[in-house]
């Protein structure tokens, strides 16, 4: 900025348009002045109409210097009063104030020439009336720009003032009073007018701040509404596939069942798990095993479409909320539809991928829509399909009703300290399938309810395992189990079976080798049987506990191999004593070709890696001699004996046991 712009904008005194409170300023100054300056005018018109009046004419007629300040005053009336009917921009106020300032010093300037050239006339009885209309006009059109103090004091110092001088240097006694009184009431007044404009500025600064405040108070409001908002969306969504989480699912399965009851439309919940996600979890890395969730996410929401909701629920669990669905084969319509989603290979990095899923189902309609009620149906139907086998799918049925009726009460069964106890073991032999040497008793749980009657350990050791009571209870039965095999002669192991959930829990090995240590039992005498699910939930973990078994002697036997799909792996990444072939290898290879090689592929599988094998579920001689022929070392079954009561347990496997050939054992 140049020093003569300085310099004017000191002169002029109209403001500054950069900063905001700067801008409020000049609009109210502005504003007021709109209202103000019109009448300003007509103030300085009447007085000069008054004068004319009242010197009957005296100086002069219209057509003289005056007239064109005259002329002027018109035009800057009509001005202002067009100016009135609209905002300018502060920049454009600016200089709007800058040219009021202006036409002020004119109009000052010329007035106060015109009533000086008056006052030096040899008509002193016009002189008193010059002297009254013009310091009239100097104090009207002050207070007419009070709102622009440096327009409001041009009247004053311009006007009044060298009227009021002109008196003070009058030989008249009289008027010099008058001119010093007059003086002094224009001074007071430029003092009113810096106080008002001093105030005003105050005013108007406090109007700004607040509204700022305002606006920085709205502006966090805003701030704070969008923040709760990406908040909530935040706290309702899954992170990684973008779905709706268990919260959100929850609360949008309560509203759509609350809608449900008014409407009557019908509605299917599904419960989707996963199969074969853990393993390219742990073996690709959970890199890999994000990009498959995120992908199962976009296809499950591609299956249900705008008005279906997709949610993911757990690790791998997903459900989803199908509107307008009202039967059974509309579900299975559904669980069918999840499935084929699911059948094309997943290809990330390159690398393909299949997994498939196992889909509960059930349907609210009006009168049976409670949101808990159809999370457990839906939950009963997802473990019916599991049954099924790999991609089942299942509706909800009666049937499930009454299975979830006799799950609830094994459930409350099982908290009952009376309830456990009464859980006890029988023992199966693990025989030589060439000699009928007796090998192993597997410690088998058995629980005969006095209400429910048997309760198979299929039921009970899965809820034992959901309520967290397993540990309990392993650790209770296994305590059992080494204190009979104590009475077995030291050729004859133990088999106790670990819970999936029980080895992937830190520290279980510690308490289970605490109890064997406690018993007094050879290490080398127990066999712990783990399943492949158990390291599919955890295998960090269930690892650490093996080692740990491995460690204190105890042996390792992979159960159910076969069963699974990740089983290899596994045999390549840990260390196992012994392989126990599933159930499903041994049940009908004698009735089809492509079963007995499978068969066959599995124990020299086995044998390559030099790990014994035991086949379960031996039931028939065929199943036997097959057996024999492949090359099987050990195997149980009820064709060798059915599960036996401790008694007879240690009577077989006394200090005199008799080996018996398995042909007799059969008969």
């Amino acid at each position: 900025m140049s020093w003569k712009t300085e310099w004017l904008d000191r002169l002029v005194g109209a403001g500054e348009a950069r900063s905001e409170a700067g801008r409020a300023l000049l609009e109210e100054r502005y504003r007021a002045l709109s209202r103000q300056i019109p009448l300003l005018y007509a103030i300085g018109l009447a007085n000069i109409a008054g004068l004319y009046l009242a010197t009957k004419g005296a100086f002069g007629s219209f057509y003289n210097p005056i007239t064109p300040l005259v002329l002027l005053l018109i035009v800057r009336l009509v001005h202002w009063l067009r100016a009135r009917r609209e905002m300018l921009a502060p920049e454009r106020i600016l200089i709007e104030l800058r040219k009021t300032f202006f036409y002020a010093l004119a109009f000052c300037v010329g007035f106060c020439g015109w009533a000086l050239y008056q006052l030096s006339e040899d008509n002193p009885a016009n002189h008193d009336l010059v002297i009254l209309f013009g310091s009239l006009a100097a104090v009207g059109c002050a207070y007419g720009v009070s709102a622009y103090l440096a327009a409001a004091r041009l009247p004053i110092l311009l006007l009044g003032l060298p009227l009021a001088t002109r008196l003070i240097f009058s030989p008249d006694p009289g008027h010099i009073g008058m001119g010093v009184s007059l003086s002094l009431i224009l001074l007071l007044i430029l003092h009113l007018l810096r106080i008002h404009d001093e105030g005003f500025s105050r005013l108007i600064e406090s109007r700004t701040g607040i509204a700022a405040e305002r606006e920085r108070a709205r502006r966090a409001e805003r701030v704070a509404k969008v923040e709760k908002a990406k908040a909530k969306r935040t706290a309702d969504t899954d992170p990684l596939t973008g779905l709706a989480n268990r919260r959100a699912f929850l609360r949008h399965l309560a509203r759509r069942a609350a809608a449900l009851s008014r409407s009557g439309d019908g509605l299917a919940l599904a419960i989707l798990d996963l199969d074969g996600f853990k393993p390219i979890n742990d073996t690709f890395g959970h890199a890999t095993g994000d990009a498959v969730l995120e992908e199962v996410g976009a296809r499950l929401t591609s299956v249900g479409g705008r008005s279906a909701l997709a949610a993911r629920i757990g690790g791998d669990e997903f459900a989803l909320l199908f509107p307008r669905i009202r039967t059974v084969s509309g579900a299975k319509a559904i669980g069918a539809a999840v499935r084929s989603a699911l059948e094309e290979p997943f290809v990330i990095s390159g690398r393909e991928f299949r997994i498939s899923g196992c889909c509960g189902l059930t349907l609210l309609r009006v009168g049976d829509c409670d949101p808990a009620q159809a999370l457990i149906r839906a939950d009963s139907a997802l473990y019916q399909a599991k049954h099924s086998g790999r991609a089942g799918i299942a509706v909800f049925s009666e049937e499930m009703d009454a299975l979830n009726l006799r799950r609830v009460q094994i459930e409350d069964s099982l908290r009952l300290k009376a309830s456990q106890d009464a859980i006890g073991l029988v023992f199966q032999p693990i025989r030589d399938l060439a000699t009928g040497e007796l090998r192993a008793f597997e410690a088998l749980a058995r629980w005969n309810h006095d209400l429910l009657g048997p309760v198979a350990p299929g039921e009970f050791i899965p809820i034992a395992e959901q309520i967290n009571l397993i540990g309990e209870l392993s650790e209770r039965l296994l305590r059992d189990a080494v204190g009979e095999a104590r009475r077995w002669a030291g050729s004859v192991r133990l088999s106790f079976n670990v819970s999936a959930v029980q080895l992937c829990v830190a520290g279980s090995a510690d308490r289970l080798l605490t109890i064997l240590a406690e018993a007094g039992l050879d290490p080398g005498r127990l066999q712990f049987e783990v399943t492949e699910t158990a390291l599919l939930v955890d295998f960090e973990t269930a690892r650490t506990n093996l080692q740990q078994f491995r460690a204190a002697g105890t042996r390792i036997v992979l159960d159910d191999f076969g069963a699974g799909h990740a089983s290899i792996s596994y045999l390549r990444e840990m260390q196992f004593d012994g392989i126990k072939l599933d159930g499903s290898l041994i049940a009908s290879p004698h009735d089809s070709m492509r079963s007995r090689r499978l068969l066959k592929g599995v124990l020299d599988l086995c044998a390559a890696m030099g790990l014994p094998c035991v086949a379960e579920h031996i039931e028939t001689r065929e199943q036997l001699e097959l057996l024999r022929k492949l090359g099987c070392r050990d195997g149980q079954g009820y064709l060798l004996s059915p599960p036996v009561d401790a008694q007879a347990a240690a009577a077989m496997a006394g200090p005199r046991l008799t080996l018996l050939r398995a042909g007799s054992a059969a008969g």
